[in-house]
């Protein structure tokens, strides 16, 4: 069937029923049938929660194969009838289809591999499989196919209940309601008996529900087999068992869990800590002992001899009396011959050893011999120069034997009672001397000159041994490889053995093992720091310049601007200046500086200067990007389709104006308007969608919303925060403020709560606040608490009366406000509706997913749905960008233009963060050793990951996520931050292992930078250093040591998660994957590295020699942030905020992590943020009580809708007919008149 056919079927009166689908395979089968999926009635349809742009669902990791299924969109124009919007022309399975889409590296085909728990994509195919679409799997992974729509008819999956998959989906069948008339669906019988027994099925329902739920808990809480990690953890803590902690504080099974896991960890990290120190000091002094003395030949001193290559000491030695030598003299000093230095190798001869049988006395040669052929010496019994420079001696000794020293006694004194004082060794140069005859041999180096005093009248010796002297080729070289084997063998063993006069100055193999393994580290952590480096001055160049709005007025790489961000950073309630913040005025008509004009008086202000036919953009470099509104021209929510063709728009305010006027605040009227259509649902104030062709700054524009968390801070930090969102010079037309209030809190020090001085920063609100109700929500908790409440208040944000922001740069801003105000059980509780900040975000993430796939929502998100549509006249469904700023944060006027104009420019990038500045510069020590700390993290750390697209941690104080990136072929979408697996791993309410509770509890803004990363480890996480912000920082030292312990220990546990994604970018040791791992082994042993580092400087102070390569890599490692200071900062001051920080590097590198890591257990906030009355306690006790999930409705947007209108046209109904009653017909107190 064509597309044009189906649009024909679509407009008609009533939609035709379809036929069931066919059996399909399981990883593709639909849902059952659910009854609030219902055809819409076309009489009472507004627009859907979703337009007609199309969701493909399966955005594998590597980002680019479509899925099987695709949302099934609708439009949104006003007046028209249901459209389902078919796949746009020319979506075929052609791989050329889609450019954008790039081939996969993977061998196996996406929609073939097994798809687990584990899978990345798991609960984002689930939810999938669990929506009917229009599209079946493409054949090529070019974009998805159209299908024709056929919709289930079976009422439940196959062996499975309402409560036995979900309580909450049985608690939502069960609530259903008649669609056409808005009332409970009756059964037969009377209406009494009906009653009854719907009470009864009510109570067993919710009976049912409950027992399920404990029985789930109870299996939660049973013991799991043990796993490797919690029977290490029991090994670890042995010596405490259960008893021992309980009386140590620690009543609860789950604080003396985190506790043994807590020692298990520290137990890793001083292992760890002790395999760096003795690879840095151990290994080297195991491996390679120190050598006893050792004495350069030609360098032995006088107090030595010399025999057979060893020196030996004999200053102090006294010789029995001899021939010519009177007992008790000392043969160095006391003869007449001095032999102190002097070689006497020929005195102690080894011989009948290896040279038996090789030399061999000749008949009457005089020389002692045996029956066995054993010889008495070899050579004269001389000494010699240890030079070489004697000759040889043949004079007749006194008489034969003459200091030979042949006797028992004589040769025992020597061998067995002296000892060696040292070798004697040679260097290369020593061997390769021309005056010697010199070759080494195995290490020994044998003197060829020697065999010149072989008495040739006395001896028989192999020819070999002249040959191998006379032949020059041998002289000076090793000549262990040319007899290594047979005869020749044997002969070098022999000259070995009476001619050796020294060894070759080498080292052992462990020292060379040790030298290698420290010149490897060394050249590996210098490449590392250095890549690093200059991998981020690249960044700071070249990269970071793409990201910013290519048009603006002042440009942001100008040294004026930068100046101006330093003095604005220097307080936190100081403005920006005129030039860098114009009027509303100023903004809609700039225009860069050009030579020749390119517009003229007739020139659409909207359209941008390229031609509509342009298929590039920036230069034909890069595709155009595409936006929501781009893709949806002609069919958004624009000025001319809500107010007519009579109304304009006002550039210089940015509202709309009827051409018989307009009132004071710059927007119409619509008092005629029908209270039950769209005109009358939307707020009268709200901004008109200008055309998409208008780009003020050079890109198209972007739906954002702002999304504000709030815990207990004061009015002058919110309003400060609120201002700055406000006053960005991005189009209000394209911004909307939603700030979460989490609970009924009341900050130390403060008059009022925080919802109370948020709500009194808001005006034109939709509905009056003493009329707003509360609404139930599944809450990011445990037990009871899961159930909470909260209240929706929309309107726009008020400047105040009082306000520093002159009036023309106030803005009219779209501004929603969910206060968690909690259950009436909790509400004498000291923080009702508290339930985090993860919970705050996941209210909002949460709502994006269910509107994105059009799945059940709850009350309070149906609210949402309603409110963002009243102040915006949009769907929420437009909104790609979610910007997440802390209440404590001021932001700088054009941050929000140049993180925009990064995530438009470049779809790839789904996470981004912008610079953080510090207020409190000078408050304290405290605040002071931070700025530089703050500075390096950011240019440095930041700008190396994010050449490669992966920054691990996006603060949130100050990020930016995509909520839905373009994809394929034209108007189709995959959910980014709305992802299904990064919602439902994000709102993990199961919390029960100290990893989890680290991840979850303490650094929930880096677990979802790291969620993203593990989800889309193909897509990009930059840093943009053109977006900056303001803080104040802790000034106070407990209050460090408790923000610290949370950061340092939520970075450990996240930096574990993401060095197990496989997927990252690079390979082996050229991988994120790699320097993740680099990075988490270096924080772990951060207090071991700069105790070590300590040890290395003093011992350099105090011993010799110098140990010069850990010197000169802890001075690179130090200094090398200083020249990135003086290459990208643009103030010098920071050279001396880098030395405050060096001066406080024991603390950062010592006290702070040892305190994280051995609070380890403790999962509470500490001292960063108190409220009125609370002090400081441990965390990680499990909320009790049990959750009640019949409290919590939930049905899709349409179910909720058509309720609505049928309680308004009821409404309507009953006060015609009170209108048209007779008046006093009846009377029943006729007395009182």
């Amino acid at each position: 069937m064509s597309s044009s056919d189906r649009r024909e079927r679509a407009e008609r009166p009533q939609r035709p029923q379809r036929p069931p689908r066919p059996d399909r395979p399981l990883d593709s089968s639909y849902p059952p049938y659910d009854p609030s999926s219902q055809p819409i009635s076309l009489e009472t349809y507004v627009p859907s929660p979703h337009n007609q742009h199309r969701y493909d669902y399966f955005d594998t990791p590597d980002g680019g194969i479509p899925g099987p299924q695709q949302y099934s969109p609708t439009t949104s124009e006003p007046g028209m009838g249901f459209v389902p919007a078919m796949a746009s022309p020319g979506i075929t399975n052609d791989p050329e289809s889609a450019s954008s889409v790039s081939r996969k590296r993977s061998l196996v085909r996406p929609e073939r591999s097994r798809i687990d728990r584990n899978h990345p994509n798991y609960h984002y195919r689930k939810h999938a499989q669990n929506h009917n679409m229009e599209v079946i799997p493409s054949t090529t992974g070019a974009g998805p196919l159209a299908e024709e729509v056929i919709h289930p008819i079976n009422s439940q999956a196959v062996g499975s209940t309402p409560t036995e998959a979900d309580p909450l989906e049985a608690a939502a069948l069960t609530s259903q309601t008649d669609l056409r008339t808005g009332g409970t669906i009756k059964r037969t019988g009377t209406q009494k008996r009906e009653r009854k027994r719907l009470s009864r099925d009510e109570a067993a329902r919710r009976k049912a529900i409950k027992d399920a739920e404990r029985r789930h808990r109870e299996s939660l809480e049973q013991a799991s087999p043990p796993s490797f990690w919690r029977f290490y953890c029991a090994v670890v803590t042995f010596w405490a068992p259960d008893a021992v902690l309980k009386c140590f504080g620690m009543p609860a099974k789950a604080q003396r869990s985190a506790w043994r896991e807590k020692m298990g960890l520290v137990s890793i990290i001083l292992l760890i800590a002790t395999f760096v120190g003795f690879l840095t000091f151990g290994f080297t002094a195991i491996v390679c002992r120190q050598p006893g003395v050792r004495l350069k030949i030609n360098h032995v001193d006088n107090s030595y001899l010399i025999a057979h290559g060893k020196a030996y000491n004999m200053a102090a030695s006294r010789h029995p009396a001899a021939y010519g030598i009177p007992a008790g003299s000392n043969v160095l000093y006391d003869l007449p011959h001095k032999y102190g230095g002097e070689d006497i190798s020929f005195m102690f001869q080894n011989v009948n050893g290896a040279c038996k049988g090789l030399i061999r006395a000749k008949p009457d040669s005089g020389i002692p011999t045996d029956d066995n052929g054993n010889l008495a010496w070899y050579f004269p019994c001389v000494s010699f120069k240890q030079d070489g420079s004697s000759k040889p001696n043949f004079t007749e000794p006194p008489y034969p034997g003459h200091s030979c020293h042949t006797s028992t006694r004589a040769r025992d004194a020597f061998y067995h009672h002296l000892r060696v004082s040292g070798d004697v060794y040679f260097t290369w140069d020593d061997i390769k001397n021309s005056s010697r005859n010199l070759v080494v041999w195995s290490n020994n180096v044998l003197d060829l000159d020697l065999l010149s005093w072989l008495n040739t009248s006395a001896l028989v010796y192999p020819k070999f041994f002249d040959d191998l002297r006379d032949d020059p080729k041998m002289k000076g070289i090793d000549v262990s490889r040319l007899f290594q084997a047979g005869t020749d063998k044997k002969m070098v063993r022999c000259l070995a053995e009476i001619i050796r006069v020294g060894s070759v100055d080498t080292e052992s193999l462990g020292c060379i093992a040790s030298k290698v393994v420290l010149y490897v580290s060394l050249v590996f952590i210098l490449a590392v720091v250095l890549a690093k480096f200059i991998l981020a001055c690249t960044f700071q160049w070249f990269l970071a310049r793409g990201y910013a709005a290519p048009k603006t007025k002042i440009d942001p790489e100008s040294r004026d601007r930068q100046r101006e961000i330093e003095d604005w950073s220097n307080d936190i309630y100081r403005p920006a200046a005129a030039a860098i913040n114009p009027s509303i005025s100023e903004r809609t008509t700039r225009r860069t500086s050009n030579f020749l004009p390119t517009t003229s008086r007739f020139t659409n202000p909207y359209v941008s200067g390229r031609g509509d036919n342009d298929t590039t953009y920036a230069g034909a470099r890069r595709t155009r990007p595409t936006t929501m509104a781009a893709q949806s021209h002609g069919q958004t929510n624009r000025y001319h389709s809500l107010y007519g063709a009579g109304a304009t728009l006002n550039m210089s305010q940015g509202s709309l104006a009827q051409s018989g006027g307009m009132n004071s605040i710059g927007y119409p009227s619509n008092s005629d308007a029908d209270p039950s259509g769209m005109a009358g649902f939307v707020h009268e104030g709200v901004i008109p969608q200008p055309p998409p062709e208008w780009q003020p700054f050079g890109y198209p524009l972007a739906h954002t919303i702002l999304l504000v968390t709030c815990y207990s801070e004061g009015e002058e930090g919110l309003r400060t925060t609120l201002d700055s969102v406000a006053t960005t010079d991005y189009p209000n037309s394209h911004k909307t403020i939603i700030v979460v209030c989490d609970g009924m809190i009341k900050g130390k020090g403060e008059s009022m709560s925080t919802p109370e001085i948020v709500l009194g920063m808001m005006g034109d609100f939709v509905v009056p606040p003493e009329e707003v109700q509360p609404y139930s929500y599944v809450a990011v908790a445990s037990g009871a608490k899961r159930h909470n409440m909260a209240k929706i208040y929309a309107g726009f944000y008020d400047y105040g009366a009082n306000s520093v922001i002159p009036l023309d740069k106030q803005q009219r801003v779209p501004m929603m406000v969910v206060v968690k105000c909690g259950t009436p059980d909790e509400a004498e509780t000291a923080k009702p509706g508290n339930r985090g900040k993860r919970d705050s975000q996941i209210i909002l993430m949460s709502f994006l997913q269910k509107v994105m796939f059009d799945e059940r929502m709850t009350e309070l998100e149906y609210e949402m749905f309603n409110g963002l549509w009243r102040i915006t006249g949009i769907s929420p469904d437009f909104y790609e960008i979610m910007l997440m700023v802390d209440a404590d944060t001021k932001v700088f006027p054009d941050c929000l233009t140049h993180m925009v104009s990064a995530m438009v420019q470049d779809p790839d990038i789904m996470g981004l963060c912008g610079e953080t500045k510090i207020a409190n510069k000078t408050a304290s020590w405290v605040s002071m050793i931070q700025v530089f700390e703050y500075f390096v993290s950011h240019h440095l750390s930041k700008s190396f990951e994010s050449v490669f697209g992966g920054v691990t941690c996006l603060p949130g104080c100050f990020c930016m996520y995509r909520i839905k990136a373009p994809k394929g072929g034209q108007n189709y979408w995959v959910p980014i931050l709305a992802n299904p697996d990064v919602v439902e791993y994000y709102s993990e309410n199961v919390v029960d292992t100290l990893h989890k509770k680290n991840l979850l509890l303490l650094g929930e803004d880096r677990y979802l930078s790291t969620l993203m990363l593990k989800t889309f480890p193909k897509r990009k996480q930059v840093f943009v250093p053109q977006a900056v912000c303001k803080t104040i920082v802790p000034d106070e030292f407990k209050v460090l040591l408790s923000q610290r312990r949370r950061w340092i220990n939520s970075t450990v546990h996240n930096l574990m998660e993401l060095v197990l994604v496989r997927d990252l970018c690079g390979t082996f040791c050229f991988s994120m994957q790699f320097v993740v791992f680099m990075e988490l082994v270096g924080t772990v042993v951060l207090p071991a590295a700069i105790a070590f580092t300590i040890y290395v400087v003093i011992s350099s102070i105090v011993k010799r020699p110098v140990q010069v390569i850990p010197l000169v890599l802890l001075a690179l490692i130090l200094g090398l942030p200083g020249v990135l200071v003086i290459v990208t900062a643009k103030r010098a001051v920071y050279i001396l905020w880098m030395l405050v920080y060096l001066c406080a590097l024991p603390i950062w590198n010592f006290v702070l992590p040892t305190y994280a890591y051995w609070k380890f257990d403790d999962f509470s906030w500490g001292d960063t943020r108190k409220t009125a009355g609370e002090t400081t306690k441990k965390a990680g006790i499990e909320y009790e009580g049990e959750f009640d999930s019949s409290k919590i409705t939930m049905k899709r947007w349409a179910d909720f809708e058509k309720e609505r209108r049928a309680k308004l046209a009821a409404k309507q109904l009953s006060q015609q007919q009170i209108r048209q009653y007779p008046p006093n017909t009846y009377d029943p107190y006729p007395d009182y008149h």
